[in-house]
């Protein structure tokens, strides 16, 4: 057996068999070089890209459309987002979850400040109230609040200690939130600006 073999191996079947090897082993060592400028634009497909290896570093995101099923998923209940943002009444700016006036109004007691902020608007909603410390405090950096000369009311109040049954009222007295007591006096009268719930 080994020698008939023998006698068909001849230089043009030993140079023929050679040069299969070399011809499928130049061609597999060819496919693990193949560079991005070798293949032609859009023929590759979604089935030659191995699964979840594509992330943001090779897509685009801006590029991309809305899933088909997800195209509502900017909306709630039919509605766009902008519909739920905080919206005011004229006059009034959203901060802090509420809506503060943006002028102060004239000096007054802390008993008639909050009577007078109740009465405001109080034909279609629950009316008006004296903003919190906090509430005041937040608004002071927007450039459409001034707090007004000699300080501002809160609606954050003590028992007054030198006349019982009466109380003493919180004021801020500078930009930085500072605060101070006032009487429910006349002579304690402080400029206050009223807040209103929003609108949505």
């Amino acid at each position: 057996m080994l020698k008939a073999l023998r006698d068909r191996l001849t230089y043009a079947n030993v140079t023929a068999t050679l040069a299969l090897f070399i011809a499928l082993g130049g061609s597999s060592y060819a496919a693990l070089k193949i560079s991005g400028r070798e293949i032609k634009a859009h023929t590759i497909t979604g089935k030659n890209i191995k699964r979840n290896s594509l992330g943001r570093r090779q897509i685009k995101e801006s590029n991309l459309s809305a899933v088909p099923r997800a195209r509502n998923a900017a909306r709630l209940d039919g509605f766009p987002a902008e519909r739920f943002l905080v919206r005011c009444p004229q006059g009034t700016i959203p901060v802090a979850g509420v809506c503060i006036e943006t002028q102060a109004r004239p000096p007054a007691p802390y008993g008639s400040a909050v009577e007078e902020c109740a009465r405001t608007d109080n034909q279609s909603a629950a009316g008006r109230r004296l903003p919190t410390h906090d509430e005041l405090k937040a608004s002071l950096p927007y450039s459409q609040i001034q707090l007004a000369s000699g300080g501002e009311l809160t609606s954050d109040v003590s028992a007054s200690s030198s006349e019982p049954g009466r109380v003493t009222d919180l004021y801020v007295t500078d930009e930085s939130g500072a605060v101070g007591l006032t009487p429910d006096t006349s002579a304690g009268a402080k400029s206050y600006r009223c807040v209103a719930p929003p609108l949505n």
